[in-house]
């Protein structure tokens, strides 16, 4: 998103990202469950409220959670990256075009 933006895009780039944490996160998720679950024996030795598979479940959430949260944090640090990237451009180019006007009416003045 550059400063140009208009806030219809930006905030379907939003919502474009919120869709896609969640799909990761949902899909990190299923996949941590499903692959954690195979190691969980099939009767728990102590019968306790907090078996195997549901302490599997809760740690896949959480897994679930910070995959989908670390999308947006990298779609926010490339978003930051690309304006600081932009902005240090335009003010090179900014420098070099005042430069080359002083040397173009430098070089004018001292040519005998």
């Amino acid at each position: 998103m550059s400063a140009t933006t208009t806030p219809g895009r930006r905030s379907l780039h939003l919502g474009s990202l919120f869709a896609a944490a969640v799909i990761v996160g949902v899909a990190v998720w299923f996949a941590a469950r499903a692959f954690a679950a195979g190691s969980c024996p099939d009767q728990d030795v102590l019968r306790v409220a907090t078996s195997c598979r549901a302490l599997v479940g809760s740690l896949a959430i959480r897994v679930g959670a910070v995959a989908g949260a670390a999308v947006v944090v990298m779609d926010l640090t490339s978003a930051g990256l690309r304006r600081t990237a932009e902005s240090l451009d335009e003010e090179r180019r900014a420098a070099f075009r005042e430069r080359w006007s002083r040397s173009d009416g430098h070089i004018a003045t001292s040519d005998d």
